[in-house]
């Protein structure tokens, strides 16, 4: 099974610079002690502005415990920790946990935006999402050519499903969408599926930028 963790915070206002040169800093910290790579990311044209999300993929959740141990027993990170702290919006740190049911990792080393659609899946539906999931990250890689894997969430809200499709441009990011937008078949089968596997109303999407 291959898992996404995430870690997310939110700056408080002012000392842009200043809170974006330390959280390159502590990526660069993280991924000088930790064997799993981390990367930074921040959302672009999207909501949550000003949000930093660290991710890391791994094969098993041990070696997520194995990082974390890793972490806290270096003084020189704790100290970085602490003076982030004063960058921050108070709001605390946020985790979270993806399975991927389906995962297309084509691209990954020179990705530098990615697109995130959130959905949940309705009441009755949890196989019929989760295979459409599935048809839906291959059906839209084959419109854009742009590698999308699609998961489940472990940790958060229960049932919620996402897709994350990865770009070198953010001018790939704009191909795809209007490729996906003038596709009848794709917009057919959301409509026909899509309308009755997942709640209305609560999917979101973002764009995001690599940071580190």
């Amino acid at each position: 099974m291959t898992y996404l963790f995430t870690r997310s915070l939110r700056l408080g206002q002012g000392n842009l610079l200043d809170s974006m040169a330390w959280s390159v800093k502590i990526t660069e910290k993280v991924n000088a002690i930790s064997e799993t790579p981390v990367a930074l990311w921040t959302p672009v044209m999207s909501p949550e502005i000003g949000r930093l999300t660290w991710t890391a993929v791994v094969e098993d959740l041990s070696a997520l415990s194995t990082m974390e141990e890793k972490l806290m027993a270096d003084s020189g990170y704790l100290d970085l920790v602490e003076e982030g702290a004063k960058f921050t919006s108070g709001e605390g740190v946020t985790d979270g946990l993806i399975s991927y049911v389906h995962a297309d990792r084509e691209g990954v080393a020179t990705a530098q935006y990615s697109t995130v659609v959130r959905a949940v899946v309705a009441p009755g539906a949890f196989v019929s999402g989760i295979t459409l999931g599935v048809e839906i990250a291959q059906r839209a890689k084959a419109i854009t050519g742009r590698p999308t894997s699609f998961g489940t969430s472990q940790t958060g809200t229960y049932g919620e499903v996402g897709w994350i499709a990865l770009y070198d441009t953010i001018d790939q990011v704009q191909a795809a969408s209007e490729a996906l937008a003038a596709d009848a078949d794709f917009a057919a089968l959301l409509d026909a599926k899509a309308s009755k596997a997942y709640l209305a109303g609560v999917s979101n999407q973002s764009i995001n930028r690599k940071v580190a």
